[in-house]
């Protein structure tokens, strides 16, 4: 019992993190905030984070272990490498949208926040890119789609979503993360093309110093 209150104090805790740092920011984000928005106190915040920064730290690891674990679980229930592909990057998406938050967190309030923040997200982004050029990968490995770098992709790829949440979160325009997932996905996934489609642009055209497939092609 005593275990399960600890763990319930410390979900309450991350939660209102959640909601000081995303209307405050991180900067001017206070622990007596976050304690009056938890309804605990200093003592039960120092208990279980022992600074503001492993606090932060600690909301932006729950937010990609939650989106690398929904992926895997959608995967899972795929058939077929470009369908897994889809269903990876809604996922993806959607726990993006339903998280608005956090991935706030992520995207605009962990950046330029220094060097040790900076490593955090890094270390995300590269997560999720890895993520989503395994699966590329196999689509390749199964000729599902024809040879291309699937690091490059996942990047390019991962780049793409990041405008584009960004666009939503501090955009003028009125656009829900919700709304711009399915597009997006659709967007992305169309750029594959099946091994038998001819080229749109020849190889020579996007000659990129260091760029292979996993295969070893230029």
């Amino acid at each position: 019992m005593r275990n399960r209150d600890k763990e319930s104090t410390r979900k309450r805790i991350l939660d209102a993190a959640m909601d000081v740092f995303s209307e405050k920011g991180y900067t001017k984000a206070l622990i007596d905030d976050i304690a009056k928005e938890s309804e605990t106190s200093k003592g039960a915040f120092y208990f279980h984070f022992p600074s503001k920064k492993a606090i932060f730290e600690a909301l932006l690891q729950t937010l990609v272990h939650r989106i690398v674990r929904d992926v895997e679980e959608t995967i899972d229930s795929r058939q077929g490498a470009v369908d897994k592909i889809e269903g990876a990057l809604r996922t993806v998406l959607r726990t993006f949208s339903r998280h608005e938050k956090a991935t706030r967190l992520l995207f605009v309030e962990a950046t330029g926040l220094g060097k040790i923040f900076d490593q955090h997200v890094l270390a995300a982004h590269r997560q999720f890119a890895a993520l989503i050029a395994k699966h590329l990968q196999t689509a390749v490995d199964d000729r599902s789609i024809a040879p291309i770098d699937v690091d490059l992709t996942a990047y390019a790829w991962l780049g793409a979503i990041h405008e584009v949440l960004l666009m939503a979160l501090l955009g003028p325009e009125t656009r829900s993360l919700e709304s711009l997932a399915d597009p997006l996905c659709a967007l992305l996934v169309s750029s594959l093309r099946r091994p038998d489609a001819p080229s749109a642009v020849s190889s020579t055209a996007l000659d990129v110093p260091g760029a292979s497939d996993k295969s070893g092609r230029r």
